[in-house]
């Protein structure tokens, strides 16, 4: 209700006039005389109707203070706002569902608190007969209930309630999508400008725009978090950077560091222990409220450990062990310190220096995904012709290169190249022809290129002048360059069985001296023997893509368990914490790898500070006629009037 005159207020002060005439009406006294019996019977029927004079005497009082206060409110000139007629007939209510929300004291999250807000809210409103939209912002926002009456009011109840089943726990780890979440906002204010907007988060705004902002978040909530840890390689030697914060408040915080599988010298001092090959470490740091510092361990970046120089490791686990009110960052696993070996023999009777540069090459290349050994058997080694000398092993490696010399049996637990081959194992199902001499002629990738393992490459560089012709093949190969319409190089790709064929000399061709060799080598490492993912470390939410030398392999992650038979495989990673991948390639060798999952930093900081809210657009809307009040007020009037007279009337009955 508003006022045209408020000054008309004044004539309150009636009230305090209507008061002065009471306290100084005259007090009739009561006195004793002598009487007849007449007098003491008629005052004996005088003292039962005193309690009813009282009560009139008591109504009059209030039927005159209500007379005064109805003529000033008249005088004020009183109204209602047509706008605030349909203040409370329609709201909608988002509710934050970012990770910062998870944070919690007491056992309950700021989710919690925000859900169980928005429920009463939407109680409210339905109760009084409105409509109520209740909109979850995560990082896809989608409406919980879009206009819903009474009608619904159960169904509302059982869909709020269902937000915080811990079972599934519907607030996310990420950032919420905001702005999409006022965007839908909009599509009920386009029906009801007049509607209300209710944001329930823990995100202080400066500057609120139209909507209302509802704090849930509670005083005693902090939280410190190990932000991130990187491995940094210097001459060989590794430190550790741990990122750590601490939010809503400062904090003394002791960083504990473990390196698994460790091989380190120096001086471990007196911040450090070693048992086995783990290496545990601590630092002790002042953080202040909503502060961020780098620790470094190692390399006498600490004079805690003076000497210490860690040149291998499995992998680090970093943690605090601070009781704060967001656990989930609380730890962190960096892998990726020793990588995988790949044991690679080549066996050549005739061996040049280009396929064994060209392994180096590859080691040096990939040596962060892979530790290659290279076993070299060459020409000095082995006399074919007197039936001794080293023989070739036909197991325990992943890559077999075989040149010019093939053995009796193929490998049948990794990759098999064969270079140069004059006769085949009858396993290898390829009927080898003729030798071809002629003059130098360039290679193509034929009518359908086989990308996989050309990519990178120009095939039109590669000059052959001698190589055995290949007169039939198993279908499970696939040509990949052909001399004119000759294929003089095949793969085969199949779960059991994979190989590489070359049907020419390497000195009799360019092709050790283009890009295309090197390139093609490690194309087939890519192809046949790919990494299982590219990443150690992830972020929250991310699609990580999976490649497998099984036919199957399993991932088991905070809470999922799944086995993947198709490759690449893409496994969408929402929850935070350590993810276990294991395979059993043709080696027959199970392989465990590990990569871990992290909370944003800007999820862990949860006193977070914004300057402004985006808001939704308010469409313009048609402004309510104002209702005048006086009339009421002056209907009152006469009432009050009324009853005042009527009282009086009885005061000698």
């Amino acid at each position: 209700m508003s006022w045209l005159t408020p000054i008309g207020f004044l004539g309150l002060i009636g009230l305090i006039v209507l008061l002065i005439i009471y306290l100084i009406k005259p007090n009739y006294q009561t006195k004793q005389i002598s009487s007849t019996f007449v007098w003491k019977l008629s005052l004996k029927y005088r003292k039962k109707k005193l309690p009813i004079s009282k009560l009139r005497n008591i109504l009059l009082v209030i039927c005159q203070c209500l007379i005064i206060t109805a003529c000033a409110f008249i005088l004020a000139q009183p109204f209602i706002d047509g706008d605030d007629l349909d203040a409370d007939k329609e709201k909608v209510l988002i509710i934050d569902a970012s990770g910062s929300m998870r944070a919690e004291i007491d056992g309950v999250t700021r989710f919690e608190r925000a859900v169980e807000l928005a429920k009463k809210q939407a109680e409210e409103v339905l109760n009084r007969g409105g409509k109520v939209s209740i909109i979850l912002a995560d990082m896809q926002p989608y409406f919980v209930a879009q206009r819903a009456t009474n009608e619904d009011f159960d169904k509302i109840m059982t869909n709020l309630s269902f937000l915080t089943d811990t079972n599934d726990f519907k607030c996310s780890y990420g950032a919420a999508d905001v702005d999409s979440a006022m965007q839908m906002a909009e599509m009920v204010l386009a029906d009801n400008p007049k509607t209300e907007v209710i944001y329930y988060t823990a995100t202080e705004y400066l500057d609120n725009g139209k909507v209302t902002v509802k704090d849930v978040t509670d005083l005693g909530e902090w939280n410190v978090a190990i932000l991130d840890v990187r491995a940094v390689q210097d001459q060989n030697y590794y430190r550790f950077e741990v990122d750590a914060g601490s939010y809503s408040r400062g904090q003394n915080l002791r960083v504990f560091l473990e390196i698994h599988g460790a091989a380190a010298v120096g001086d471990l001092g007196e911040n450090g222990s070693q048992k086995g090959d783990v290496i545990s470490l601590y630092y002790d740091v002042i953080l202040d409220k909503n502060d961020s510092k780098t620790i470094t361990f190692g390399q006498n970046e600490l004079d805690s450990y003076p000497g210490l120089k860690i040149y291998e490791y499995d992998y680090v686990f970093c943690y605090v062990q601070e009781a704060d009110s967001l656990s989930i960052d609380n730890s962190f696993y960096l892998y990726g310190g020793k990588s995988q070996p790949l044991k690679i023999q080549y066996y050549s009777t005739k061996s040049n220096n280009f396929v064994y540069g060209v392994l180096l090459g590859l080691r040096e290349q990939l040596k962060r995904d892979w530790d290659i050994q290279i076993d070299d058997i060459r020409d000095s080694e082995i006399d074919v012709q007197a039936g001794k000398g080293k023989e070739p092993a036909l197991e325990g490696y992943d890559i077999y290169i075989f040149e010019h010399h093939m053995p009796k049996t193929l490998p049948t637990d990794g990759l098999v190249i064969l270079i140069n081959p004059s006769k085949l194992p009858a396993e290898a199902d390829i009927n080898l022809g003729e030798e071809y001499r002629g003059g130098e002629s360039p290679l193509n990738a034929g009518e359908e290129p086989v990308t996989d393992i050309l990519k990178h490459t120009d095939p039109t560089r590669i000059t052959v002048t001698r190589y055995r012709q290949i007169k039939a093949y198993d279908g499970a190969y696939t040509p990949f360059l052909f001399r004119n319409d000759e294929p003089i190089a095949l793969i085969r790709n199949e779960p059991m069985c994979k190989m590489m064929v070359f049907t020419f000399d390497m000195h009799h061709s360019n092709f050790a001296l283009t890009p295309e060799f090197p390139t093609i080598m490690k194309n087939a490492i890519e192809l046949f023997i790919p990494t299982t993912f590219e990443d150690d470390v992830y972020d929250i939410y991310d699609k990580v893509e999976l490649n497998s030398r099984s036919t199957q392999l399993s991932v088991n992650g905070p809470t999922m368990a799944e086995v993947f038979e198709t490759f690449p495989a893409t496994v969408h990673v929402n929850d935070p914490g350590l993810y276990t991948v294991v395979q059993t390639p043709i080696s027959g060798v199970q392989v465990v790898e590990n990569f871990f999952v992290a909370l944003a930093d800007e999820q862990s900081n949860i006193d977070t500070l914004e300057d402004r809210l985006t808001n939704p657009y308010y469409p313009p809307a048609e402004a309510n006629p104002d209702m005048d009040m006086v009339f009421y007020f002056a209907l009152a009037l006469v009432l009050l009037g009324f009853a005042e007279w009527w009282l009086k009337s009885r005061e000698h009955i």
